[in-house]
């Protein structure tokens, strides 16, 4: 239910956001800058593109397969979608069973092929969420699906490129099978508490990076209802990401779209998260590293990674285990900053 009310509060946001574009934007919103540009050189290593760019893509390969992305159902995808595009669930990538970690490969394939895709269909993600849409393209990429882009600003870029949209719905033409029963980048998922630990002993310079907001990263909120605890995991640094608990504000402008990332890669230089490091995003559920991931990844980072169980497995991990999951308060060098090893009672 938690997962539902954000997502409403991510779409109505959207909408609001749709409105104030297409009625006169402010003096500010005409400065913002833009990660994605019409003129970019699309390869391998591209993950975010435009509207127009989308497609080309498509007029291109007519076998892409297009994906509207929500939590659950996509709001208004009857009233009007990109044309072609068939509907995807986050919870067809990810479960409450599984403490919203990626699903296995094997359940992964499975949905994946429901949708018609397999290891060597083009795949093009959109979503009113940003992060919605790169945890379902995150979890194509790890999985092995070979060509992943996701639409910059969603459908309001769609629509403000003038391009049309489609009111049938289609059917997902199915396949059988994906291509390949094994998976192509397992080194871009620590998916346990205990991999990331077992990471961080083989190389003690890993920069593990919160993309939580400030308030999560240094105690104050946990950022979810069904968390009640608050902190992060030991050795965790602040990676000014998101503003909230369902945001990557940082990274976008009001439209959704994403912002040049310069600001923000010069923060992490100064935290010593540089191309060169092994670093390893995460958040509370897995939905907000995503986004930082893939622009790692385009701005040139080569071990780049997520760790999937985030605050919410690690937490977990702590009350089993409070001395090897230690847990982190406050804010580095102050004087309210602590290391838990053990169980609080104020937590």
């Amino acid at each position: 239910m938690t997962k539902f009310l954000k997502w409403v509060g991510v779409v109505l946001g959207g909408l609001l956001m749709g409105f104030l574009f297409t009625n006169g934007t402010t003096h500010a919103a005409s400065q913002e800058s833009h990660f994605v540009k019409e003129d970019q050189q699309i390869t391998d290593n591209t993950y975010y593109i435009t509207a127009k760019q989308a497609q080309q893509l498509k007029k291109q390969n007519p076998n892409t397969v297009v994906l509207a992305v929500a939590y659950g159902k996509v709001p208004g995808f009857a009233k009007g979608h990109i044309p072609g595009a068939v509907q995807m669930s986050t919870n067809e990538v990810e479960s409450q069973a599984n403490h919203w970690n990626i699903l296995d490969a094997s359940r992964l394939r499975k949905n994946f092929l429901k949708k018609g895709v397999t290891a060597n269909t083009p795949i093009i993600v959109y979503s009113p969420d940003i992060s919605a849409a790169s945890r379902v393209a995150f979890a194509a990429y790890w999985l092995g699906v070979k060509d992943v882009k996701i639409i910059d600003g969603g459908q309001q870029a769609w629509k403000k490129a003038g391009l049309p949209l489609q009111k049938k719905s289609v059917k997902a033409q199915k396949q059988t099978d994906f291509g390949s029963n094994t998976v192509a980048h397992p080194e871009a998922l620590i998916k346990t508490p205990a991999e990331l630990v077992q990471a961080e002993k083989k190389n003690p310079d890993l920069k593990l990076v919160s993309t939580r907001s400030w308030k999560e990263y240094i105690g104050d909120i946990s950022g979810y209802s069904y968390i009640k605890e608050t902190g992060e995991p030991k050795g965790a640094i602040y990676g000014r990401v998101s503003k909230s608990s369902s945001d990557v504000a940082y990274f976008t402008n009001t439209d959704g779209t994403i912002k040049n990332p310069q600001a923000e890669l010069a923060y992490w230089k100064k935290k010593g998260i540089t191309p060169d490091q092994e670093v390893v995003f995460y958040c509370g559920t897995g939905w907000r590293a995503c986004v930082p991931f893939f622009i790692a990844k385009e701005e040139g980072f080569k071990n780049v990674q997520i760790y999937d169980g985030g605050w919410y497995d690690w937490n977990m991990s702590h009350k089993k285990d409070p001395k090897k999951y230690q847990v982190q308060k406050g804010a580095p060098g102050s004087k309210n900053f602590k290391i838990e090893k053990t169980v609080s009672a104020e937590r």
